[in-house]
């Protein structure tokens, strides 16, 4: 008898362990998002940053892996001549040479939310201002997604929206 009630109990211990075990750590990465996100937009609050096509800073000053990414696409929509844009894995579009997209020599962006959507995409939300229309992806609110790229973030695409 002992035969047959052992192995069902040594089966609902390791259910019931993996359920928990799995309900941790759904709830441990929920948290971190939640806490880094947080975090970040209390950093980035009120604060706006503005790029010109003639004083392009080499580095990012900003203190987030996600912030500098979004400030590279704004480098790059400048100028996509610049020192690593081409490696940057960004939008294609913004690669484009056209009068006509009226590429802006200015740019500035204040970000508003930071909305994870899974562990590997997060959108950040911008207020931005340009002196150009450029696919009218820099004025207004602009969205820039980011997905993981080694040990930091790139920007995958970018949309507008109205509210």
């Amino acid at each position: 008898m002992y035969k047959k009630i052992i192995p069902a109990v040594i089966l609902v211990i390791a259910i019931l362990g993996t359920a928990y075990w799995l309900k941790n750590k759904y709830t441990h990465s929920q948290n971190a998002s939640q806490t880094t996100s947080q975090t970040t937009a209390v950093d980035f609050d009120e604060q706006t940053f503005t790029y010109n096509l003639s004083s392009l800073p080499e580095e990012c000053q900003l203190n987030s892996e996600m912030a500098c990414a979004v400030e590279l696409a704004v480098k790059c929509t400048i100028n996509p001549e610049f020192n690593g844009c081409k490696d940057a894995g960004l939008p294609k579009f913004i690669f484009m040479n056209d009068p006509s997209l009226q590429r802006p020599s200015q740019m500035s962006f204040k970000i508003s939310k930071i909305k994870p959507i899974a562990a590997d995409l997060v959108e950040i939300h911008t207020q931005s201002t340009c002196n150009g229309n450029w696919f009218g992806l820099c004025n207004g609110n602009i969205i820039y997604v980011l997905v993981p790229n080694g040990e930091s973030w790139r920007v995958k695409d970018i949309y507008a929206i109205e509210l």
